[in-house]
């Protein structure tokens, strides 16, 4: 089983992360930004990395994923290094954040050309996961972390 770092080794490493959430037709899945990816995101990461193995992702608040978070808000993340044979599904009840600190916080210029005002535009929230199951794949084998 791997341990509390090499979890979080992976979570910061992955390209992207993918979260599933509910619709009226069922599951959907869709890839988002790694905002722990330090060399991709460097302001934000410092902020998605504080809280251990807690998941903050950005997106509009006009979206899909927000109305279905609203409506549903179980949902899982999932962290892959497919060349390692690594995965880390991440599953738990979350939350959409508008507090101006934490937008900021994970702000990059990037997204300007989504909301060109910037981390005060009322369309650009935060979602977090502060998960309940951490449970993946490592190597060839299944893993149900349980650690602190």
């Amino acid at each position: 089983m791997p341990s509390k770092s090499q979890i979080l080794k992976v979570m910061n490493a992955a390209h992207a992360v993918y979260l599933a959430t509910m619709s009226e037709n069922g599951p959907r899945v869709r890839a988002l930004v790694n905002l722990r990816r330090r060399w991709a995101y460097p302001i934000p990461s410092l902020m998605a990395r504080t809280d251990d193995f807690t998941v903050y992702l950005t997106t509009s608040k006009a979206s899909d994923k927000i109305a279905e978070i609203t409506a549903d808000p179980r949902v899982s993340v999932y962290y892959s290094r497919p060349l390692l044979y690594r995965g880390v599904l991440l599953s738990g009840r979350a939350e959409v954040l508008e507090s101006a600190a934490l937008k900021q916080a994970l702000w990059s210029n990037d997204w300007r050309i989504y909301w060109p005002d910037g981390y005060s535009n009322p369309d650009y929230v935060v979602v977090r996961l502060k998960p309940s199951e951490i449970r993946g794949w490592w190597g060839s084998k299944p893993f149900t972390f349980e650690g602190p």
